[in-house]
Protein backbone atom coordinates (compact mmCIF):
# COMPACT_ATOMS: atom_id res chain seq x y z
CA UNK A 1 0.00 0.00 0.00
CA UNK A 2 2.89 2.25 0.74
CA UNK A 3 4.41 1.53 -2.85
CA UNK A 4 1.33 2.42 -4.12
CA UNK A 5 0.71 5.82 -2.46
CA UNK A 6 4.18 7.16 -3.23
CA UNK A 7 3.96 6.02 -6.91
CA UNK A 8 0.79 7.27 -7.61
CA UNK A 9 1.16 10.80 -5.38
CA UNK A 10 4.61 10.83 -7.90
CA UNK A 11 2.40 10.53 -11.01
CA UNK A 12 -1.16 12.43 -10.22
CA UNK A 13 0.87 15.55 -10.76
CA UNK A 14 0.96 17.41 -14.02
CA UNK A 15 -0.04 21.35 -14.11
CA UNK A 16 2.95 23.58 -15.39
CA UNK A 17 3.57 26.71 -14.36
CA UNK A 18 5.68 29.65 -15.86
CA UNK A 19 7.46 32.27 -13.74
CA UNK A 20 7.26 33.00 -9.90
CA UNK A 21 9.02 36.51 -10.17
CA UNK A 22 8.92 38.43 -13.63
CA UNK A 23 5.92 38.46 -16.00
CA UNK A 24 5.83 35.24 -18.80
CA UNK A 25 7.05 36.79 -21.98
CA UNK A 26 6.54 33.66 -24.38
CA UNK A 27 4.74 34.16 -27.56
CA UNK A 28 2.04 31.74 -26.55
CA UNK A 29 0.91 34.09 -23.78
CA UNK A 30 -1.44 31.41 -22.12
CA UNK A 31 0.90 30.02 -19.49
CA UNK A 32 -0.23 30.68 -15.81
CA UNK A 33 1.94 31.94 -13.08
CA UNK A 34 3.26 30.27 -9.65
CA UNK A 35 3.19 33.14 -7.75
CA UNK A 36 1.57 36.30 -6.89
CA UNK A 37 5.43 38.03 -7.64
CA UNK A 38 5.21 37.63 -10.74
CA UNK A 39 1.29 38.64 -11.25
CA UNK A 40 2.21 41.69 -9.84
CA UNK A 41 3.83 43.75 -12.45
CA UNK A 42 1.50 41.58 -14.72
CA UNK A 43 -0.60 42.94 -17.35
CA UNK A 44 -1.50 40.15 -19.83
CA UNK A 45 -5.26 39.23 -20.78
CA UNK A 46 -5.70 35.53 -21.68
CA UNK A 47 -8.23 32.72 -21.83
CA UNK A 48 -7.02 29.28 -21.61
CA UNK A 49 -8.51 26.01 -21.55
CA UNK A 50 -7.01 22.68 -22.12
CA UNK A 51 -7.09 18.83 -21.85
CA UNK A 52 -4.96 16.29 -20.92
CA UNK A 53 -4.91 12.18 -21.16
CA UNK A 54 -2.25 10.01 -20.03
CA UNK A 55 -1.09 6.80 -18.76
CA UNK A 56 1.46 4.95 -16.96
CA UNK A 57 2.50 1.83 -16.16
CA UNK A 58 4.10 0.80 -12.59
CA UNK A 59 6.02 -2.42 -12.50
CA UNK A 60 4.29 -5.08 -10.22
CA UNK A 61 1.90 -2.63 -8.65
CA UNK A 62 -0.76 -1.12 -11.49
CA UNK A 63 -1.51 1.06 -14.81
CA UNK A 64 -2.29 4.32 -14.11
CA UNK A 65 -4.82 6.11 -16.03
CA UNK A 66 -5.17 10.22 -15.91
CA UNK A 67 -6.89 12.80 -17.31
CA UNK A 68 -6.86 16.53 -16.67
CA UNK A 69 -8.61 19.58 -17.17
CA UNK A 70 -7.62 23.12 -17.04
CA UNK A 71 -9.02 26.38 -17.18
CA UNK A 72 -7.38 29.65 -16.83
CA UNK A 73 -7.56 33.56 -17.67
CA UNK A 74 -5.96 36.84 -16.71
CA UNK A 75 -6.52 40.49 -16.61
CA UNK A 76 -4.65 43.04 -16.40
CA UNK A 77 -4.17 47.28 -17.38
CA UNK A 78 -1.59 49.62 -15.81
CA UNK A 79 -2.55 49.54 -11.94
CA UNK A 80 -4.40 45.86 -11.31
CA UNK A 81 -3.76 42.03 -12.41
CA UNK A 82 -5.48 39.30 -11.71
CA UNK A 83 -5.18 36.10 -12.88
CA UNK A 84 -7.34 32.65 -12.46
CA UNK A 85 -7.03 29.05 -12.77
CA UNK A 86 -9.21 25.88 -11.82
CA UNK A 87 -7.45 22.50 -12.13
CA UNK A 88 -9.44 18.97 -11.80
CA UNK A 89 -7.36 16.11 -12.50
CA UNK A 90 -8.26 12.07 -12.11
CA UNK A 91 -6.43 9.02 -12.08
CA UNK A 92 -7.58 5.44 -12.24
CA UNK A 93 -5.45 1.83 -11.59
CA UNK A 94 -6.58 -0.92 -14.06
CA UNK A 95 -6.21 -3.93 -12.13
CA UNK A 96 -7.94 -6.45 -15.05
CA UNK A 97 -10.70 -6.70 -14.86
CA UNK A 98 -11.50 -3.99 -11.85
CA UNK A 99 -11.01 -0.01 -12.70
CA UNK A 100 -10.81 1.98 -9.88
CA UNK A 101 -10.17 5.92 -9.23
CA UNK A 102 -7.16 5.93 -6.97
CA UNK A 103 -6.65 9.79 -6.72
CA UNK A 104 -8.78 12.90 -7.44
CA UNK A 105 -6.80 16.57 -7.01
CA UNK A 106 -8.70 19.88 -7.26
CA UNK A 107 -7.19 22.95 -7.47
CA UNK A 108 -8.63 26.15 -7.55
CA UNK A 109 -6.22 29.58 -7.50
CA UNK A 110 -6.30 33.03 -7.55
CA UNK A 111 -3.51 35.92 -7.81
CA UNK A 112 -3.98 39.35 -7.70
CA UNK A 113 -1.34 42.63 -8.39
CA UNK A 114 -1.77 46.20 -7.17
CA UNK A 115 0.45 48.45 -8.97
CA UNK A 116 0.18 52.04 -7.06
CA UNK A 117 3.19 53.73 -8.57
CA UNK A 118 5.62 52.24 -10.94
CA UNK A 119 8.36 51.95 -7.73
CA UNK A 120 6.54 49.22 -6.03
CA UNK A 121 3.85 46.46 -6.68
CA UNK A 122 1.98 44.57 -4.07
CA UNK A 123 0.57 41.28 -4.67
CA UNK A 124 -1.92 38.78 -3.02
CA UNK A 125 -2.75 34.99 -3.90
CA UNK A 126 -5.07 32.25 -2.29
CA UNK A 127 -4.49 28.54 -3.47
CA UNK A 128 -7.14 25.66 -2.53
CA UNK A 129 -6.43 22.26 -3.14
CA UNK A 130 -8.22 19.25 -2.82
CA UNK A 131 -6.85 16.02 -2.48
CA UNK A 132 -8.14 12.49 -2.50
CA UNK A 133 -5.57 10.08 -2.88
CA UNK A 134 -6.37 6.28 -2.12
CA UNK A 135 -9.42 7.54 0.26
CA UNK A 136 -6.80 9.40 2.24
CA UNK A 137 -7.69 13.52 2.39
CA UNK A 138 -4.85 15.78 2.45
CA UNK A 139 -6.32 19.17 1.72
CA UNK A 140 -4.51 22.36 2.27
CA UNK A 141 -5.28 25.97 1.98
CA UNK A 142 -2.55 28.41 0.80
CA UNK A 143 -2.54 32.09 1.19
CA UNK A 144 0.41 34.68 0.09
CA UNK A 145 1.17 38.57 0.37
CA UNK A 146 4.02 39.84 -1.37
CA UNK A 147 5.94 43.06 -2.40
CA UNK A 148 7.85 43.75 -5.06
CA UNK A 149 10.31 47.13 -5.83
CA UNK A 150 10.62 48.55 -9.51
CA UNK A 151 13.88 49.97 -10.92
CA UNK A 152 13.89 50.47 -14.21
CA UNK A 153 13.76 46.88 -16.01
CA UNK A 154 14.94 45.08 -13.00
CA UNK A 155 12.32 43.87 -10.30
CA UNK A 156 13.16 42.61 -6.33
CA UNK A 157 11.23 41.77 -3.41
CA UNK A 158 9.62 39.04 -1.61
CA UNK A 159 6.83 37.04 -0.67
CA UNK A 160 4.87 35.46 2.16
CA UNK A 161 2.79 32.35 2.19
CA UNK A 162 1.02 30.54 5.20
CA UNK A 163 -0.09 26.78 4.05
CA UNK A 164 -2.19 25.01 6.15
CA UNK A 165 -3.76 21.40 6.14
CA UNK A 166 -7.61 22.56 5.25
CA UNK A 167 -8.96 19.70 7.64
CA UNK A 168 -9.00 18.55 11.44
CA UNK A 169 -5.32 18.34 11.85
CA UNK A 170 -3.66 20.77 13.46
CA UNK A 171 -0.12 22.56 12.22
CA UNK A 172 0.76 25.32 9.64
CA UNK A 173 4.07 25.78 7.99
CA UNK A 174 5.00 29.20 6.58
CA UNK A 175 7.34 29.65 2.95
CA UNK A 176 9.51 32.62 2.77
CA UNK A 177 10.97 33.58 -0.37
CA UNK A 178 13.52 36.29 -1.86
CA UNK A 179 13.66 37.16 -5.58
CA UNK A 180 15.26 39.04 -7.87
CA UNK A 181 14.78 39.29 -12.22
CA UNK A 182 14.94 41.62 -15.23
CA UNK A 183 12.67 42.25 -17.50
CA UNK A 184 12.04 43.28 -21.18
CA UNK A 185 10.56 42.76 -24.70
CA UNK A 186 13.00 39.64 -25.64
CA UNK A 187 14.69 38.56 -22.52
CA UNK A 188 13.14 37.55 -18.93
CA UNK A 189 15.68 35.87 -16.29
CA UNK A 190 14.57 35.35 -12.35
CA UNK A 191 16.24 33.78 -9.62
CA UNK A 192 15.67 33.36 -5.75
CA UNK A 193 16.00 31.19 -2.18
CA UNK A 194 12.86 30.15 -0.51
CA UNK A 195 12.66 28.57 2.68
CA UNK A 196 9.65 26.52 4.20
CA UNK A 197 9.82 26.48 8.29
CA UNK A 198 8.90 23.14 10.21
CA UNK A 199 5.85 22.03 11.85
CA UNK A 200 5.79 19.23 14.71
CA UNK A 201 2.01 19.21 14.37
CA UNK A 202 2.24 18.35 10.76
CA UNK A 203 5.86 15.96 10.99
CA UNK A 204 7.43 18.33 8.71
CA UNK A 205 10.68 19.62 8.48
CA UNK A 206 12.59 22.53 7.41
CA UNK A 207 13.85 23.25 3.57
CA UNK A 208 15.15 25.06 1.43
CA UNK A 209 15.17 26.14 -2.60
CA UNK A 210 16.67 27.57 -5.21
CA UNK A 211 15.28 28.44 -8.28
CA UNK A 212 16.51 30.15 -11.45
CA UNK A 213 15.29 30.56 -14.63
CA UNK A 214 14.19 32.47 -18.28
CA UNK A 215 13.30 32.76 -21.45
CA UNK A 216 15.24 34.46 -24.44
CA UNK A 217 13.27 35.73 -27.62
CA UNK A 218 15.51 35.88 -31.00
CA UNK A 219 13.96 35.75 -34.23
CA UNK A 220 11.64 33.29 -34.72
CA UNK A 221 13.37 31.10 -31.87
CA UNK A 222 12.07 31.55 -28.14
CA UNK A 223 14.29 29.39 -25.87
CA UNK A 224 12.95 28.63 -22.05
CA UNK A 225 14.60 27.13 -19.53
CA UNK A 226 14.21 26.64 -15.60
CA UNK A 227 15.93 25.05 -12.39
CA UNK A 228 14.76 24.11 -8.87
CA UNK A 229 16.79 22.61 -6.23
CA UNK A 230 14.80 21.88 -2.58
CA UNK A 231 16.54 20.14 0.30
CA UNK A 232 16.09 19.50 3.66
CA UNK A 233 14.49 17.33 6.60
CA UNK A 234 11.35 15.33 5.67
CA UNK A 235 9.95 14.50 9.17
CA UNK A 236 10.10 17.34 12.25
CA UNK A 237 13.34 15.32 13.86
CA UNK A 238 14.36 13.36 10.98
CA UNK A 239 14.33 12.30 7.66
CA UNK A 240 16.06 13.39 4.42
CA UNK A 241 14.43 15.26 1.73
CA UNK A 242 15.78 16.18 -1.79
CA UNK A 243 14.32 17.24 -4.81
CA UNK A 244 15.59 18.65 -8.36
CA UNK A 245 13.91 19.77 -11.58
CA UNK A 246 15.27 20.94 -14.94
CA UNK A 247 13.64 21.28 -17.30
CA UNK A 248 14.60 23.15 -21.07
CA UNK A 249 12.64 23.62 -24.67
CA UNK A 250 13.24 25.69 -27.83
CA UNK A 251 10.00 26.81 -29.95
CA UNK A 252 10.96 27.08 -33.58
CA UNK A 253 8.54 29.19 -35.81
CA UNK A 254 8.43 27.44 -38.74
CA UNK A 255 5.46 29.59 -40.93
CA UNK A 256 4.01 32.64 -40.23
CA UNK A 257 1.36 30.43 -37.80
CA UNK A 258 3.07 27.38 -37.39
CA UNK A 259 5.50 26.54 -34.54
CA UNK A 260 7.13 23.19 -32.79
CA UNK A 261 8.47 22.88 -29.18
CA UNK A 262 10.65 20.56 -28.56
CA UNK A 263 11.85 19.96 -25.00
CA UNK A 264 13.22 18.05 -22.39
CA UNK A 265 12.93 17.98 -17.84
CA UNK A 266 14.38 16.19 -15.80
CA UNK A 267 13.25 15.61 -12.39
CA UNK A 268 14.64 13.76 -8.96
CA UNK A 269 13.07 12.97 -5.84
CA UNK A 270 14.65 11.73 -2.63
CA UNK A 271 12.67 10.89 0.88
CA UNK A 272 13.94 8.72 3.32
CA UNK A 273 14.30 5.38 1.55
CA UNK A 274 12.57 5.70 -1.33
CA UNK A 275 13.33 7.85 -3.92
CA UNK A 276 12.22 8.47 -8.12
CA UNK A 277 14.10 9.79 -11.30
CA UNK A 278 12.50 10.51 -14.52
CA UNK A 279 13.68 12.27 -17.94
CA UNK A 280 10.55 13.23 -20.13
CA UNK A 281 11.21 14.35 -23.82
CA UNK A 282 8.01 16.32 -25.15
CA UNK A 283 7.34 18.14 -28.81
CA UNK A 284 4.28 20.20 -29.29
CA UNK A 285 2.97 21.49 -32.03
CA UNK A 286 1.25 24.67 -32.40
CA UNK A 287 -1.44 27.20 -34.51
CA UNK A 288 -0.69 30.82 -33.88
CA UNK A 289 -2.90 33.66 -35.20
CA UNK A 290 -4.53 37.04 -34.55
CA UNK A 291 -4.13 36.47 -30.39
CA UNK A 292 -5.23 32.36 -30.98
CA UNK A 293 -2.78 29.84 -29.76
CA UNK A 294 -4.10 25.76 -30.39
CA UNK A 295 -0.94 23.55 -28.99
CA UNK A 296 -0.80 19.78 -29.19
CA UNK A 297 1.56 18.27 -27.38
CA UNK A 298 3.36 14.98 -26.45
CA UNK A 299 5.53 13.81 -23.73
CA UNK A 300 7.17 10.64 -23.24
CA UNK A 301 9.02 9.15 -20.11
CA UNK A 302 12.12 8.37 -21.80
CA UNK A 303 13.87 6.83 -18.65
CA UNK A 304 12.58 6.39 -15.26
CA UNK A 305 12.33 4.62 -11.92
CA UNK A 306 10.92 3.96 -8.64
CA UNK A 307 13.33 3.11 -5.47
CA UNK A 308 11.30 2.10 -2.30
CA UNK A 309 12.55 -0.04 0.56
CA UNK A 310 15.75 -0.76 -1.86
CA UNK A 311 13.50 -1.99 -4.71
CA UNK A 312 13.37 -1.26 -7.92
CA UNK A 313 10.31 -0.23 -10.43
CA UNK A 314 10.43 0.40 -13.49
CA UNK A 315 7.89 2.97 -14.74
CA UNK A 316 6.63 3.65 -18.42
CA UNK A 317 4.63 6.47 -19.17
CA UNK A 318 3.14 8.90 -21.84
CA UNK A 319 0.95 12.63 -22.00
CA UNK A 320 -1.33 13.95 -24.65
CA UNK A 321 -2.07 17.24 -23.98
CA UNK A 322 -4.83 19.81 -26.51
CA UNK A 323 -4.31 23.19 -25.25
CA UNK A 324 -6.68 26.46 -26.81
CA UNK A 325 -6.21 30.07 -25.39
CA UNK A 326 -6.71 33.76 -27.30
CA UNK A 327 -5.01 36.68 -26.30
CA UNK A 328 -6.91 40.09 -26.10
Amino acid sequence: MKRQIFALSLLLTSTAFANRVMPEISKDGKTRHSSSMAVANDRRQFFNTQFEGGSAEIQDIDTLDSSDFDINGAFGNRVFSAEFSYNDNVGFAQTQPIITEVGHNREAVLLMGFRPVDLVSFGFGYRNIERDLQNKNINTFEVEASTMFNINRASFGGAYKHVKPNSKKHGYYTDLTLAGGYLDEVLSAEAGLSIKTKSQELNRGTRKEFFIGGTRKHSNLEFDTDFEYESGDNGYASGDYKRMKFNFDLEVLYTKYLYVTPGIEYRKLDINNSSSEQIYTSVDFGYREAGMDITLAFDYLADGSLEIANQDIKLDQYRITLGMGYQF
